[in-house]
């Protein structure tokens, strides 16, 4: 069965085939009239050659179909007439714009934490420094007497607990000088000393010579307990010092119990 396409087929053959059909028998009546020599000739077949440029023909471009022939007498139905087909609507093209870039929204900074200020310790006040009184020096008394000589002797003829003072006061032209005497302290307390020295030619410390034998023109003994200090001092006939103290210390058990001192006139005297 021909559908409507095909009929339009057919149609537009028959119409590209006359016009071919009738440039065929053209081509072959001017072959034959064109030898009069009567030489035999063959028919030459026609070709086609395309032309170089042109558009092809869309007629040759459709495949031959076989066109059947009708009887001369027989009546040609018209062909069917084809509706028109509707083109179906080609796509608008429109010009997308190309999306707009929005820049991101920075994040705000992250905040560093806060350090609180180290508290400043408040400063104390400032004490001013206590002024040091300047020691004022302790004169010197101006004696009229020097300390020669402060010793400890062994004793063999004392008790234990008796102390003896020996003293020898003098003067390089007059040997011994009288009514001198000392102020004894044991351990800060006086001592009663009523003794008072000789003048002229002293005696000794021990009767035969020895290490510790000295001259002596003064002597007094305390019996009391020995361990402790003994301050020993030089006075005049008035009870005033006369010349330096002289210090000792004695053990419980201290068998060196004979004390020793020796003054020497050295400046004017009162």
């Amino acid at each position: 069965m021909l559908t409507p396409t095909h009929l339009i087929t057919v149609h537009r053959c028959r119409r590209t085939a006359l016009p071919f059909a009738c440039a065929l028998v053209a081509i072959l009546m001017l072959a034959g009239c064109g030898d009069a020599g009567g030489r035999v000739t063959r028919t030459p077949v026609p070709t086609w050659t395309p032309t170089v440029g042109a558009p092809p023909d869309p007629a040759l471009a459709q495949p031959l179909v076989e066109i059947p022939q009708a009887a001369p007498d027989a009546a040609q139905p018209a062909p069917p007439v084809a509706a028109p087909v509707e083109a179906a609507p080609q796509p608008v093209v429109t010009d997308t714009p190309p999306p707009t870039l929005v820049p991101p929204t920075p994040e705000p900074p992250t905040p560093l934490p806060t350090v609180p200020p180290t508290e400043t310790p408040t400063p104390l006040p400032t004490v001013p420094p206590t002024e040091t009184p300047t020691p004022v020096p302790t004169a010197t008394p101006n004696y009229a007497f020097a300390l020669e000589a402060a010793e400890k002797f062994p004793t063999a003829a004392l008790a234990p607990n008796v102390v003896r003072v020996w003293m020898y006061v003098y003067s390089p032209a007059a040997l011994g000088l009288g009514d001198y005497s000392l102020q004894v302290t044991h351990n800060g307390a006086p001592l009663v000393v009523d003794e008072i020295s000789a003048e002229g030619l002293p005696g000794a410390t021990f009767d035969a010579p020895g290490p510790y034998t000295r001259f002596a023109n003064f002597d007094v003994l305390f019996v009391e307990a020995q361990a402790g200090t003994w301050d020993v001092q030089l006075v005049d006939a008035a009870g005033a010092p006369a010349g330096p103290a002289a210090q000792f210390v004695l053990s419980a058990d201290e068998a060196t119990r004979e004390l020793y001192v020796r003054y020497k006139q050295t400046g004017a005297l009162p």
